[in-house]
């Protein structure tokens, strides 16, 4: 998708397919979460810093920034709603470095009491804290 194509516009995602689309991906990892934890008698761990959850949560975050990198910026949420993650720039697929950043942006835009989420509403280009940090777009796919 060129930007000087005329012909082509983009399509911004609004705050309900994102929404929903967020909502389908908690749903599916809270899911893999429990599939991967039932396995250990009452989710209990042997250490007090609970490993095997932290292991469990870093190993689903690692796969949610490898959709949006390896799936042409979309996880199983946003390819329900046909939304996707692209580069603000180049309006191209995101790499790694970008994934990485944009989930950190998504843990900022938590602590802010969910303010960078609500950003969407108010922004031009439909844009979360973590988006403008990150420098993507979430797009209607073509």
């Amino acid at each position: 998708m060129d930007r000087g194509d005329d012909t082509q516009k983009v399509k911004y995602a609004g705050f309900i397919a994102r929404w929903v689309a967020f909502t389908v991906d908690n749903a599916l990892f809270a899911f893999l979460t429990i599939v991967l934890l039932f396995p250990f008698p009452n989710f209990e761990d042997p250490l007090p810093i609970g490993i095997y959850r932290v292991v469990t949560t870093l190993a689903l975050i690692a796969l949610m920034i490898v959709m949006w990198v390896k799936y042409d910026g979309a996880t199983p949420g946003k390819k329900l709603m046909r939304i996707k993650i692209v580069d603000a720039d180049t309006l191209e697929s995101i790499d790694y470095k970008t994934g990485m950043k944009r989930f950190l942006g998504y843990i900022l835009s938590s602590l802010m009491l969910l303010v960078g989420f609500v950003m969407v509403l108010f922004s031009k280009k439909r844009q979360a804290f973590h988006d403008k940090f990150a420098n993507t777009l979430v797009i209607q796919e073509s």
